[in-house]
């Protein structure tokens, strides 16, 4: 009961929670009990999330209600996902943050830090998704020339979420939020992960073809295959059906819970970015790397044993719908899924056995 006052008190003070469609003759839902968080709850994010709820890739999950996070001034209409939570009459709740971010606060207590301590005492665990770089004022460095920093609030309200959630070495002061809870799950997909990385106080590297291996064009790029994390074909723009995304293998570093998932193989993965962790925030350890082991591909938490950030894309719902094919190049090969191209233990069974993971971590307090 505790809990879901405490719950109703955050809907009524921080939130611009529109309420679910009201028919005649039928009571609005109520929140369930047991809930999740997504961050930057764009419409699509949504969608893929349920997609892995519906389709049971995220196991004993469709009981979780989701409460999805934002910052007002995100590069976002937020106004469409609640348009789309009201049409699907979905168990959602959307809860913004309105208050101040900048370089100068986001790795100290500010006017959110009640907003994040709420929603972690109100949910399992939290999602980060993909998107654009991270500007490099955030983790202390120059910003290199191939960066584009297009939504620097998104950047500050979840650096600063995921700071408050595990702490970092920019202030050895704060006490971690997960040492309330040791058990929250976080996780972090690409730009989720390379959150996660600075907000504990990493770095990163801001283009892989030139800082890594010293490439500075597309052709050369498409000639060296251990530097293409995207799809570079698609710079030259003469069909757009191409895809951003590349298909690579990873391989396990160290003894976690990646290497347990990945187990004899090596997997192949979908992936679509040019930045990469350079140095590894407070208590990151590495789990997988590339094949020339030049690129830092997961990372799990030392300390919090329900942390994991992935350079790769294991939420992308193509790799589980054989039906679905991507197109890599400008030519006449046929168009590819990945179930198609990596079954078994080429690629497919690596990502339902990740999803099963979470799915076990998401119920371990749930009772």
């Amino acid at each position: 009961m505790k809990k879901i006052l405490l719950f109703l008190l955050i809907i009524a003070t921080v939130t611009s929670c529109t309420q679910l469609p009201k028919n005649a003759g039928k009571q609005e839902k109520t929140f369930p009990e047991f809930a999740v968080a997504i961050v930057n709850p764009t419409v699509a994010n949504i969608k893929t999330f349920r997609y892995l709820v519906d389709n049971k890739i995220l196991p004993n999950a469709d009981s979780f209600g989701i409460i999805g996070i934002y910052h007002v001034k995100q590069n976002y209409d937020f106004e469409k996902s609640q348009k789309y939570i009201d049409e699907n009459n979905l168990t959602m709740k959307l809860i913004k943050c309105g208050s101040e971010l900048s370089t100068k606060n986001i790795y100290e207590q500010n006017d959110c830090s009640n907003l994040f301590k709420e929603i972690f005492e109100q949910t399992k665990g939290v999602f980060f998704f993909g998107g654009p770089d991270i500007p490099a004022e955030c983790f202390g460095e120059k910003t290199h020339l191939m960066s584009g920093i297009t939504d620097p609030y998104r950047h500050f309200f979840e650096l600063s979420f995921l700071f408050h959630l595990l702490g970092g070495s920019q202030n050895e002061n704060h006490i971690a939020l997960l040492d309330q809870n040791p058990d929250y799950t976080v996780i972090g997909f690409c730009l989720g992960m390379q959150t996660m990385n600075c907000s504990t106080g990493g770095t990163m590297i801001q283009d892989i073809p030139m800082e890594v291996y010293n490439i500075a064009t597309v052709e050369d790029v498409l000639n060296t295959p251990d530097a293409q994390h995207k799809n570079y074909n698609s710079y030259f723009d003469y069909d757009d059906e191409l895809t951003g995304y590349n298909f690579h293998k990873i391989k396990p570093k160290g003894e976690n819970i990646i290497s347990e998932i990945i187990g004899e193989s090596e997997p192949y993965v979908l992936s679509s970015h040019h930045q990469a962790v350079k140095k590894t925030g407070k208590n990151l350890n590495i789990a997988a790397v590339s094949p020339d082991g030049k690129i830092i591909e997961a990372v799990v938490h030392q300390k919090y044993r329900h942390v994991i950030g992935t350079q790769f894309h294991p939420e992308y719902t193509g790799l589980y719908d054989k039906d679905f094919t991507i197109k890599l190049k400008d030519d006449d090969s046929d168009n590819q899924s990945f179930l198609s191209l990596y079954s078994g233990e080429q690629g497919e069974n690596f990502h339902h056995r990740y999803w099963k993971i979470i799915g076990e971590w998401l119920n371990y307090l749930k009772k």
